[in-house]
């Protein structure tokens, strides 16, 4: 991480109350995905830190994010692709969340 730019900490930590403000709204997800692909355009976080803090974010925006790092639109083959890789990837989040409430 470079000197003077906010840690992980603190940018979840802004991420999560500004969250609390808003409801968990789409709108607060999609602004935050588009101020971290900026940090994360311009080197200023790592691809590890970006990703970390995106698995926090409800998954709204994942085709438009794609597009933005491509700087092109994708194929529909590839829009299908992202939609079954989300859909799995929020399958296992409830199926950890199912566990973990198993065990309390």
């Amino acid at each position: 991480m470079i000197n003077g730019h906010p840690t992980e900490d603190e940018l979840r930590n802004r991420i999560l109350h500004h969250f609390e403000w808003r409801n968990s709204s789409d709108a607060v997800a999609l602004i935050w995905r588009g101020y971290l692909a900026g940090l994360s355009e311009w080197g200023l976080i790592e691809q590890d830190f970006y990703q970390r803090l995106c698995s926090i974010l409800p998954e709204v925006g994942y085709k438009e994010i794609h597009e933005l790092f491509l700087d092109e639109p994708i194929s529909s083959e590839r829009a299908e692709e992202l939609d079954d890789y989300v859909e799995n990837l929020i399958k296992e989040i409830l199926i950890r969340k199912i566990k973990n409430f198993e065990y309390l």
